[in-house]
């Protein structure tokens, strides 16, 4: 005999595989550290991309269309402040990025979590 509590545990399971399960599959796969330092090092890949981007073109906008001359331009300065910038940038990227990963990560374990008791709780019905 199917119970009525059976059916609406069963319904739950069946909603959330249908609609969270597949995003919060990672949680399976990595440990929370492993995940968070992957989700770091994608983010300075992209932060890293997008700041050669930014400099190329302010580079190209000062010495082509500004018609800044490449003799008389303070270099130093330049290297310095692009250097500094972009450790400020990438400590902040990271430890962003880390901080908020680590909660997506926490919550998709909890989720995870209660899908597998729900699960369990079926199983009982079962025995």
């Amino acid at each position: 005999m199917v119970s009525e509590e059976k059916i609406i545990l069963m319904s739950k399971a069946a909603a959330y595989e249908s609609d969270k399960y597949r995003d919060d599959s990672f949680a399976k796969r990595y440990y929370k550290e492993d995940y968070m330092d992957k989700t770091r090092l994608t983010l300075r890949i992209w932060a890293t991309v997008y700041y050669i981007i930014y400099w190329g073109y302010t580079l190209v906008k000062q010495f082509y269309i500004e018609g800044v001359s490449l003799l008389h331009y303070d270099y130093g300065t330049l290297f310095v402040k692009v250097i500094l910038y972009y450790a400020v940038i990438l400590i902040l990227v990271s430890w962003i990025g880390g901080f908020f990963a680590g909660i997506r990560y926490d919550s998709a374990k909890k989720r995870i979590d209660r899908y597998y008791e729900l699960l369990a709780s079926i199983n009982d019905f079962n025995s």
